[in-house]
């Protein structure tokens, strides 16, 4: 039978209908401050329906959809009465966050107690940019789901208690997955647990962990409040700040100054993903023996698209968005200080031999060029033209200001062809800056610049590019990157024992380069070696957490034992 329209509606409604027809104040009280509730119970009846009426306005979520949520939970986790299923660890999270983008399910094994990963591709109303993983499981196989914390449980909350694993793992171990993986050995449906035990996140470590599950357990926390959308400009919305400079690459695509403001006393490290894919990671060791004030530079030479970059300052992750433009264009104007660079060090901010520091309290202003040429600079007070200058840059201007210029605010114009910019500083009394300046300048060898450029253009699929970059890197010298990325362009043409050859002879050297590994993993899956590649793809993951690869080792055929 033909079920009528009206009556389709009515079934599609019921979740509204629902929570309308249950006590109001019981159905939002996951959602309620605590302020909102004193308010609402000191109103009188008119009153009342007033705030219901306005009560979804300032919240980052739609009445039908809290209310779809809130059905779901109370039905699979919760009893009869309303808003019960916010009283459980899946209830919570399923309210503050929706259903998640794809679960993996253990329900039996002969090592983990009965298990669910969510997995969340990224979570924008807390700026998490990266995948986020969390673990459900049943302790000692009973009850309802209990949310897993990496700092708090440890893996040994997930084993089952039985005399091969109570005693392999202490209770406040710190562990990596390399320690877990070299006492567990799991199959690859399994292997995924190991990642998710160790951090809900790529970058998140520590107590991390706990403030971020603190966060997405709370719905009042996460749908509480109407989300602001953040203006994507030169200066992130974000702590630390941190600034990206585009200017043109002698190498190709775009050279990216990264600049950092922050506070650190043990490490700072610096990963960029473009989609899902790691494209570079560095890990720099500090030993002060207090968060001192610096500012990090980095230098990347980047091609067209968007990326995600992610620091952790002493443990704690901070991810940026960021776009690489397709074509040459201007830059913006950056204040901050110039000074000479008489030893043409290879170093981040350097620019046609003349270093240039960001800085709020800087005496000078720069900007990057598309192509050389005269640039003209106005200097405004208000509508008065305080001075105006005009010189020739490559790639380059710099502006001075004025000396003796009176403390206020200003307008500063920078022209050049068809394209200016204007940006408007505050001019103050001058502070000595106590900041330590730290840049990483490893990474800036034409050699190995031309190398991460054709590892870029690999992932593209543009063998043609990468190969050309990677020659030209091979004709400044020998490194490991160009030679990895010729194992891959190899393989990726199917010349699996060239490729094979290249990247034996690498980890002969260093057995644990995880990309001469993932590469290696990729060519005897491809040759249906099935065990080899497993055992490869777990020697990766050992040394560097990657989706891509934890998805390619799970996909993997069971490999057959011969009696």
């Amino acid at each position: 039978m033909r079920i009528p329209w009206a009556a389709t509606f009515l079934l599609l409604s019921a979740s509204v209908l629902f929570a309308r027809e249950a006590t109001w104040l019981d159905s939002v009280s996951p959602v309620m401050t605590a302020a909102e509730k004193r308010t609402y119970l000191s109103l009188g009846t008119e009153a009342r329906q007033r705030f219901q009426d306005n009560f979804w306005a300032e919240k980052s979520i739609t009445a039908e959809e809290y209310y779809r949520r809130l059905e779901y939970v109370d039905s699979t986790y919760g009893s009869t009465k309303t808003a019960s299923g916010a009283n459980t660890d899946p209830g919570r999270v399923y309210l503050s966050l929706g259903p998640p983008d794809r679960v993996t399910r253990i329900p039996s094994s002969r090592i983990f107690a009965p298990l669910e990963i969510w997995y969340y591709n990224t979570v924008p109303a807390i700026h998490l940019e990266t995948e986020l993983r969390l673990v459900f499981y049943q302790k000692n196989s009973l009850g309802l789901p209990k949310l897993y914390s990496p700092t708090l449980d440890t893996i040994r909350a997930l084993l089952l208690p039985q005399s091969s694993t109570i005693s392999m793992f202490g209770p406040n171990d710190e562990l990596t997955e390399s320690d877990i993986r070299a006492n567990l050995n799991v199959g690859p449906a399994e292997d995924e647990v190991i990642t998710a035990a160790v951090g809900v996140a790529s970058g998140i470590k520590h107590t991390g962990n706990d403030e971020l599950i603190g966060q997405i357990t709370s719905p009042e926390f996460m749908l509480g409040r109407k989300q602001r959308t953040e203006v994507e400009s030169r200066f992130f919305v974000a702590r630390p700040r941190m600034e990206a400079i585009q200017s043109v690459s002698a190498f190709g695509g775009r050279q990216v100054d990264f600049v950092l403001d922050t506070a650190a006393s043990h490490q700072i490290d610096m990963q960029v993903l473009g989609g899902s894919v790691t494209l570079y990671k560095n890990h720099l060791q500090l030993n002060f023996p207090y968060a001192r004030p610096l500012q990090y530079t980095h230098r990347l030479d980047l091609l067209p698209g968007a990326y995600t970059v992610i620091f952790s300052v002493d443990g704690k992750a901070f991810p940026y968005n960021m776009a690489v433009a397709n074509s040459s264009v201007m830059g913006e104007i950056v204040r901050g200080t110039e000074t000479s660079d008489s030893a043409r060090t290879l170093k981040p901010l350097v620019f046609s031999g003349r270093t240039f520091t960001p800085n709020d309290a800087g005496q000078s202003a720069m900007v990057t060029l598309a192509a050389p040429g005269e640039v003209t600079w106005i200097l405004r007070k208000d509508l008065q033209v305080i001075s105006k200058s005009r010189s020739m840059a490559r790639d380059v201007a710099v502006f001075d200001f004025p000396a003796h210029l009176a403390p206020g605010a200003y307008t500063l114009e920078a022209a050049s062809g068809s394209e200016s910019r204007s940006a408007e500083f505050t001019l103050e009394q001058s502070e000595t800056n106590e900041k330590i300046h730290l840049s990483f300048n490893a990474n800036l060898q034409p050699a190995l610049r031309w190398s991460f450029l054709g590892h870029q253009w690999l992932l593209k699929n543009n063998l043609g590019e990468a190969r050309r970059c990677l020659e030209a890197s091979l004709a400044l010298g020998v490194t490991k990157d160009a030679e990895v990325e010729l194992a891959r362009a190899e393989a990726l043409a199917g010349q699996w024992d060239e490729a094979r050859t290249r990247v034996r002879k690498i980890l002969a050297m260093q057995p644990n380069d995880f990309e001469s590994l993932s590469i290696f993993a990729y060519i005897e899956t491809k040759l249906q070696d099935y065990g080899v590649a497993a055992e490869l793809y777990r020697r990766a993951l050992a040394v560097q957490d990657s989706a891509a690869l934890r998805e390619a080792l799970a996909s993997l055929p069971p490999v057959s034992v011969a009696n």
